[in-house]
């Protein structure tokens, strides 16, 4: 079994590229690639895998960053967490060795994660570190092509008049520099060669660099995708849509085989087909979702976006194809009313509507469970409040029990005549240690759970050796515990020493104290309001 499936993906892999060149039903090896999805994915993993089963920790740095450089390039179209795990790793071993050419590397693979990610100013900023003039003409390739990626996604996500026109420039020029380096009879040149054309709106000049990029290519490696994309971009602008959509679903195609998390062949696929076939919705649906199941699977929240800004277009349609059918059913009703001979065929006829009715529900169903994934995070800050409402009614029920078995004893007092031990108990107006020392560890674990990052934030204002540090044992100290609660807006030192059983003198003392060692005395109070602005 498994040879016969190893058979079968192997002609997929060389059949693909002939079939799709002479135009056999595309659609059909679309709907076969995506079958397959989870085959290729494991395939992939597997590929990983045995990479990562290469280390061993006796191995030569050299190899070392090698092997992270390998498993960096499979991840980083696959997996944005783990591609940008691998760039730590290499760029560690880089510092090890002292190694400009491989710390200059590992600057390139985090400047495209992070514009890929959408941190496009960080992808910049990091790649200014690189000296151009140091580097081989390998290492030039990948510096241009990383500035080529940041400015052309910057002036995609901008979009406007003011800023886009500017990045679009300088994506131009890296395209220029890109393309001066490459060998002229790459299929690279010709696909950045066809970029560029492209670009300058020489459409048919574009095609021919396109074509000759995609000689030779086998569909299962990402340069296919990216060629056959770019083609159907110039059908698009041409307005050869018999070929736009043909070379769409070529790229398609390719990112499953490959596999490639970070595409839109897909996306662009099912917007086209919901624009231009009204009967086809469901299949724009389910590409749609297969989109988003590899944005979502590479962590890459811009594409999330984009997609979820498409999916409300897709659920209206199903909802009036829903209120379309549902108004058929109700003259179907009708019609059964009034005509008593065709009883039973009107009859099966409802059955059969009221079952695509119900697998319409239900795709409407899965599709509003998605959304409600990117709505998960809601979800999760509003457990964390019913957490501490919940602590605040224990801490609000156990006070009311103990008033009122304060309140049985001073009834018995009173009854019993007792009225010394009953003034005694009076005069004990405050609370025992140990309730004390309850309240504070109830306290502090509240508020440490809401603001982690308290203690760190708030000696940040201090200045050098004056920091504020619980000592073993505790959770807050008394300076912590009172700045705690002019965090939490309560300022007025009477408030605070009711509070804390201390007398307002104390908690003016212990304010003051603290004050005295921060960076800035005059505004430091209103700066430890402004602490752990993000829970």
């Amino acid at each position: 079994m498994k040879k016969c499936l190893l058979s079968g993906l192997f002609l997929l892999f060389v059949l693909l590229p002939f079939r799709a060149a002479n135009k056999v039903d595309l659609s059909g090896e679309l709907e076969a690639a995506l079958k397959l999805r989870s085959q290729y994915s494991h395939q992939k993993e597997v590929r990983i895998d045995s990479l990562k089963h290469l280390l061993y920790p006796a191995m030569g740095d050299d190899e070392r960053f090698r092997l992270y450089n390998a498993i960096y390039e499979e991840y980083y179209t696959y997996r944005f967490d783990s591609a940008m795990l691998y760039v730590d790793r290499e760029e560690e071993v880089a510092m090890k060795l002292s190694n400009p050419a491989y710390r200059n590397l590992s600057i390139i693979h985090r400047s495209i994660l992070l514009s890929t990610s959408g941190y496009f100013s960080e992808s910049i900023q990091n790649l200014k570190q690189i000296d151009s003039r140091t580097l081989d003409d390998a290492l030039r390739i990948e510096y241009y092509t990383a500035y080529e990626w940041a400015y052309s996604m910057w002036a995609e996500y901008s979009n406007d008049k003011v800023y886009a026109p500017r990045y679009y420039e300088k994506e131009m020029l890296y395209q220029d520099s890109l393309i001066s380096v490459l060998p002229a009879s790459s299929p690279l040149h010709h696909y950045w060669k066809g970029e560029n054309l492209y670009r300058h709106r020489r459409y048919a000049e574009a095609e021919d660099c396109y074509k000759k990029a995609l000689e030779g290519l086998p569909v299962n490696v990402r340069l296919y995708a990216m060629v056959t994309y770019g083609l159907a971009l110039v059908y698009s602008q041409t307005n050869n849509w018999e070929e736009y959509e043909n070379y769409l679903i070529m790229a398609a195609i390719s990112d499953q085989v490959c596999p490639l998390k970070e595409n839109l062949a897909l996306q662009e696929l099912a917007l086209y087909i919901f624009k231009n076939r009204s009967g086809e919705v469901s299949r724009a649906n389910r590409y749609l979702n297969h989109s988003l199941e590899d944005a979502m699977f590479y962590n890459n929240r811009l594409r999330m976006l984009e997609i979820a800004r498409k999916f409300p277009s897709i659920v209206l349609s199903y909802q009036e194809q829903n209120l379309i059918k549902s108004q058929r059913l109700q003259w179907s009703l009708i019609c059964i009313s009034l005509l008593s001979i065709g009883l039973v065929v009107s009859l099966i006829y409802i059955y059969r509507q009221m079952n695509q009715l119900h697998k319409r529900r239900k795709i409407l169903a899965d599709m509003n469970q998605e959304l409600q994934h990117l709505n998960k995070a809601l979800v999760d800050t509003n457990h964390t409040r019913e957490e501490y409402v919940s602590l605040f009614m224990d801490l609000c029920a156990a006070y009311i029990d103990k008033l009122n078995k304060y309140q049985d004893l001073v009834k018995r007092k009173v009854k019993a005549k007792q009225t010394d031990d009953l003034l005694r108990l009076a005069n004990a107006t405050k609370l025992s240690d140990t309730d004390a020392k309850e309240f504070f560890v109830n306290f502090d674990t509240a508020f440490l759970n809401l603001y982690p990052n308290f203690i760190k934030e708030f000696n940040s204002l201090l200045r050098e050796g004056e920091e504020i540090m619980p000592k073993r044992g505790e959770i807050l100290t008394t300076e912590l515990r009172i700045f705690a609660l002019i965090r939490m807006g309560i300022k007025d030192s009477s408030r605070i020493a009711t509070l804390l059983f201390y007398s307002p003198q104390t908690i003016y003392n212990h304010r003051s104290v603290v004050k005295n060692k921060a960076k800035m005395r005059d505004s430091f109070e209103k700066q430890v309001e402004e602490l752990c602005a993000v829970m």
